[in-house]
């Protein structure tokens, strides 16, 4: 049984490269030659029709224009700016600890899903939960109400260089919010019978949560088709890129810098 994730996937994997290669190789026919080893130039042809067509929704979608291609040469251009940028974050999150990753994904809770507050978890109590943002849902409330008007943003992270996220790692986060939703997360111990539940986690049976799952690198087949029909939402290594480069925050911003606003994020005691 094939899913379409697995030639997704390899579109997006050229995509970044031709992005941060592009000092080395500007066209089509060199980033195939790259690519696979060989020309066929049916494929090519294809190739940039749907480079293209990515290009034009990512400008309809962030209003940036990222990349110029010519559709008779097949030769493209990426705007240097956004360029930098995207060679910075690459960098870092190709570097970064699987700890400071985490706090990366709890800075895309705030810079990108615009969350109110956000934490990544203790390592050595998480539960599946690597990181938690909440932000208010309906502003129409009393003051009293507000404070209960919580929609919570839940997921895990995962820092991978080679290996893909599997179903497994999917059904960790959803067997860990399901345990939220029951009060049977397993908190950390202050005592021989007591739970102390996480200051960021008061959730009951019908709060709200958006589940996440965010890798450094891409998801298997089935692993993406689970976050689908489970409503949890994937973000793999070019999403996770691309949302940081079209965001103000890390507009221009150094690798130092990046580091610095990832060792800002605290965890939840």
């Amino acid at each position: 049984m094939g899913y379409f994730y697995e030639e997704e996937k390899k579109f997006r994997e050229i995509i970044e490269k031709m992005l941060i290669y592009s000092n080395e190789i500007d066209n089509v026919y060199g980033l195939y030659r790259e690519v696979y080893g060989k020309e066929d130039w049916e494929e090519i042809r294809k190739l940039a029709e749907n480079l293209s067509l990515f290009f034009e929704a990512v400008k309809e979608s962030y209003g940036y224009s990222l990349l110029e291609l010519d559709a008779d040469t097949f030769i493209y251009k990426v705007d240097n700016h956004y360029k930098n940028d995207l060679m910075n974050l690459t960098k870092v999150i190709e570097e970064i600890s699987a700890d400071d990753f985490e706090k990366l994904c709890a800075l895309f809770l705030k810079e990108i899903v615009k969350c109110e507050s956000v934490n990544a978890t203790q390592r050595s109590h998480d539960q599946g939960i690597d990181f938690v943002g909440y932000k208010k849902y309906v502003q129409c409330l009393t003051t009293e109400e507000q404070n209960e008007n919580l929609l919570y943003v839940i997921g895990q992270a995962k820092h991978y260089t080679d290996q893909c996220v599997d179903t497994s790692e999917i059904r960790e986060l959803a067997g860990a919010i399901y345990l939220l939703r029951t009060n049977d997360f397993a908190k950390k111990q202050s005592g021989a019978n007591e739970k102390v539940i996480y200051n960021n986690l008061n959730i009951d049976a019908f709060t709200p949560i958006v589940p996440y799952f965010i890798t450094s690198n891409y998801f298997s087949d089935y692993a993406y088709v689970l976050c689908k029909n489970a409503a949890i939402i994937a973000i793999d290594r070019l999403g996770l890129i691309l949302n940081f480069v079209f965001s103000n925050k890390f507009n221009s911003m150094g690798q130092k810098e990046i580091l610095k606003e990832i060792q800002m994020v605290e965890r939840i005691k």
